[in-house]
């Protein structure tokens, strides 16, 4: 019977199949499009809003829309995810989607009664204070409820944001273009898709932990590690953390087209949406590379062609059509295909939920360094925010370096077993 129970938990997980949708499967990738419709409102115009709206001409302080609720993201992941691994992971979603409606109708408030930056940072922090509860916790629900290897599950939820942010790009950049009070338009929009999402959200079905495991560590008086390649998770920790750090400056480039060089808001639309676009092609990709070494290989190749990027941007800072042209090619869905992939392979299941929590701190706090450092320069120079290209240039070579290490030291040798998923092979041997 024991034998069973694991064997039918094996077997669960190996079903491949893009193009057919369990009932979990279809719910989340829905909620998750409406979260990716609220954000695509939201999340590239904050910067832009705090500079035109609230009249805030500080670099540094504008880079703080997105550096507040990165560091609180960053500090609170990784406690949720301990949360959700003890008391499930559905209400913590549900807690985070909740917390982020109240922070855009909280937005809304605030412009239309009082243009007070630290206002408008203050209902961000308190939103992902909150807000950041669903961050790793998503992943780790779609994981335990879907029954499809990770690569695939993590590319779906990847394409459907990306999806999102498609089909709302125009009608923001439309919106933009032709209404003095975008920015209320635009919140009104995020807020009713939340709104949604936590509505579909709710009648998802959270699998039971497996008792049998449970009882059989109890028995055996073991302890639940979290991962048993302590120094590879560190590893890749590093790599994360390198890796974020070179996306800092799009925390500004709302700011670069639209205030600096006065793009049209339907020009930076379509670069949203091309570079979106792309970004589902390339996440089905990754979601069926499942080998180590092409990881590493394909990790790499992606550092060292932005870190040539940032090279032309260095020598020609005013080009921005060589930025649009050189900067389709999407960062995002190497961070949440392959890592949380590499994540999912050296965790255990049943820390599965905390180990995210810690990949999104990591890459959190990648990412907030790298906004700092480009505010700071770009502050403390007279070059203003062109002075961001060659600090970017620097921080994407530093994680270029680190990929090549990590590849050579860890990925290319192939020597660690699939995952440590739940050791249900070890379980079940030792129940035998």
């Amino acid at each position: 019977m024991i034998q069973q129970e694991v064997a039918e938990q094996s077997e669960g997980k190996t079903k491949s199949n893009w193009f057919t949708f369990e009932r979990n499967e279809i719910l989340l990738l829905l909620s998750y499009f409406l979260f990716g419709v609220a954000f695509a409102s939201y999340e590239p115009y904050a910067p832009l809003w705090l500079n035109q709206i609230f009249s805030e001409d500080s670099f540094l302080i504008i880079g703080f829309v997105v550096v507040i609720p990165s560091i609180v993201t960053a500090l609170g992941t990784a406690g949720w995810g301990f949360l959700a691994d003890k008391f499930g992971t559905k209400k913590f979603v549900i807690i985070g989607y909740v917390s982020f409606a109240f922070m855009f109708l909280g937005l809304i408030i605030i412009q239309i009664f009082t243009q007070t930056s630290i206002y408008f940072l203050v209902v961000i922090l308190i939103g992902y204070l909150f807000g950041s509860a669903q961050a790793s916790n998503l992943a780790a629900l779609a994981t335990r409820t879907i029954n499809k290897p990770r690569e695939i599950i993590m590319a779906k939820l990847t394409i459907t944001v990306s999806l999102a942010f498609v089909i709302l790009s125009p009608l923001v950049g439309w919106i933009i273009d032709n209404f003095a009070n975008a920015m209320v338009i635009q919140l009104i929009i995020a807020t009713s898709a939340i709104v949604m999402a936590i509505i579909i959200l709710i009648f998802v079905k959270e699998n039971e932990p497996i008792k049998i495991v449970d009882e059989f560590q109890k028995e055996n008086k073991s302890k639940i590690v979290m991962t048993v390649f302590p120094f590879i998770f560190i590893g890749i920790m590093v790599l994360v953390f390198a890796f974020q750090t070179g996306g800092g400056f799009w925390a500004y480039t709302s700011i670069y087209f639209l205030d600096e060089l006065a793009i049209p808001g339907k020009m930076f639309s379509i670069f949203l949406i091309a570079k979106t676009v792309l970004a589902i092609p390339v996440s089905f990709l990754l979601g069926s590379v499942k080998s180590r070494k092409k990881i590493g290989i394909i990790i790499c190749v992606f550092l060292g062609y932005f870190t040539l990027v940032y090279v032309l941007m260095t020598i020609f800072p005013t080009n921005w059509r060589m930025l649009i042209a050189l900067s389709f090619v999407p960062m995002y869905p190497i961070y949440n295909v392959f890592f949380f992939s590499l994540v999912d392979i050296y965790s255990n299941e049943k820390r599965r939920a905390t180990a995210f929590g810690i990949l999104s701190t990591f890459g959190t706090l990648g990412y907030v360094t790298g906004i700092l450092l480009l505010g700071i320069f770009a502050d403390s120079s007279s070059n203003g925010i062109f002075i961001m290209f060659p600090v970017t240039l620097a921080l994407q070579a530093f994680g270029f370096v680190v990929a090549i290490l990590l590849y050579f030291f860890v990925f290319r040798k192939e020597k660690t077993p699939e995952s440590t998923q739940d050791n249900s092979k070890a379980i079940e041997t030792e129940i035998t």
